[in-house]
């Protein structure tokens, strides 16, 4: 066959993709973009940019082709590739001490599903190194549907709206290294002004172990948050970390709450198998109610699966957004935070179909975790007598909802 013409028929068979699997060349800039004679290109000056880490790290399953895409990596690689051609220092942010810049651009993406196209918007802002916004706009371009389960697609699209982004950079501020000659620390930047603040990227749930307002909660609800907000009630506050184990699974964040409602720890390490208890979480934020969703059930073993470190087994039914919520006695003692649940999916497939099988802390590595920070909290004595009221209101007069932006 001849080579050509069997090229045209592997374009034709892919028309519904648009035959464009091929990734743009960087340096070629879209149509009636160009960088003004005057800018110097490579340009010198040091610049970072922010992305979200969730738009990063995006997949999803295209079911019409039946296999996973990663529109994260399409989007990586084509913002990073767009920068470069325009400046000889750019990098991905990186949050860490040692990091500068004289320009941080944040960007933040968006994928919006429309009538046959996949419609892309970036938008952005520039700051210079005293924190100031010198240019802030939207940005946007689409990806054919049936084109989309090629990583190009994603690059190409990423690409693009990027290359227009670094030319407005460069023939509205003009940089040199004479203009902008100061650096300054990535960790120094306000979080807030870069994180996407309209929508947070995941929730959980922590509660109050003391009138202060610090806040305990699991430390995988915080993984990866750019800036992290609690809200109580009507009212919001930003909470930032204070204390936390990764081993444990354990955090503690500080809030401008005071004067709270809290949650006393029950004195003694006893665990008693059948007590019934409480869990209160904000699960599935954005399907379930808005308010706290309360849940009740049984100690159902002292200890979690094998391996695992100072948990107990609880039946009290928790869904994605529970992690961090207290288990309750119904004297209103803490007995637990949950911290995991055990993975569905993978006991289907073996024809196993696990129900409210929870784990949560034990309440002894709590006192622990917080007695090494010297995190105030109270002792309980446990009432075995209450009734299951008196630990339903503790628990929801205490727990808060943590939302987590990038």
């Amino acid at each position: 066959m001849n080579i050509k013409f069997g090229f045209v028929l592997v374009c034709l068979a892919l028309l519904v993709s648009g035959c464009t699997a091929t990734k743009k060349n960087p340096t070629a800039l879209p149509k009636g973009v160009v960088v003004n004679k005057s800018v110097q290109v490579p340009n010198p000056v040091k610049l970072r940019y922010y992305v979200p880490k969730a738009a990063l790290d995006s997949k999803f399953f295209a079911s019409w082709r039946g296999l996973w895409v990663s529109p994260g990596q399409g989007l990586a690689q084509g913002v990073d590739a767009a920068f470069k051609s325009h400046f000889s220092d750019s990098a991905l942010a990186k949050f860490n001490a040692n990091d500068e810049y004289a320009l941080l651009v944040a960007l933040a993406p968006e994928w919006k599903p429309g009538s046959g196209v996949l419609n892309f918007e970036l938008s952005y802002k520039v700051f210079d190194s005293k924190g100031k916004v010198l240019l802030e706009g939207k940005e946007t371009d689409k990806a054919d549907i049936g084109d989309i389960a090629q990583t190009a697609a994603f690059y190409n699209t990423a690409l693009k709206t990027t290359q227009v982004i670094s030319v407005k950079v460069l023939n509205a501020l003009n940089p040199s290294l004479s203009t902008f000659p100061e650096l300054a620390k990535i960790d120094s930047v306000a979080k807030e002004t870069l994180a996407d603040m309209k929508k947070p990227v995941s929730t959980g749930t922590g509660f109050f172990v003391n009138k202060n307002g610090q806040v305990l909660t699991a430390a995988h609800v915080l993984d990866d948050c750019l800036v992290t907000k609690a809200t109580f009630g009507k009212k919001d506050s930003y909470a930032t970390l204070l204390a936390n184990s990764i081993l444990l699974d354990t955090a503690v964040l500080n809030t401008e709450f005071t004067q709270v409602p809290f949650l006393p720890v029950r004195e003694g390490d006893d665990t008693v198998v059948g007590e019934p208890v409480a869990n209160v979480g904000y699960p599935l934020q954005g399907v379930l109610a808005q308010s706290a969703n309360l849940t009740r059930g049984n100690v159902s073993a002292a200890d979690g699966i094998p391996g695992s470190m100072g948990h107990l087994q609880f039946s009290a039914p928790i869904q994605p957004g529970s992690s961090g919520g207290p288990i309750v006695s119904d004297g209103g003692e803490l007995l637990g935070m949950a911290v995991s649940t055990l993975n569905v999916t993978s006991l289907i497939e073996k024809g196993i179909v696990p129900q409210n099988v929870n784990f949560a802390l034990k309440r002894h590595h709590i006192r622990r975790f917080l007695d090494k920070h010297q995190i105030a909290y109270s002792n309980s004595k446990p009432d075995f007598k209450a009734d299951f009221r008196t630990g339903n209101d503790a628990a929801l007069a205490t727990v808060v909802k943590l939302s987590c932006y990038q």
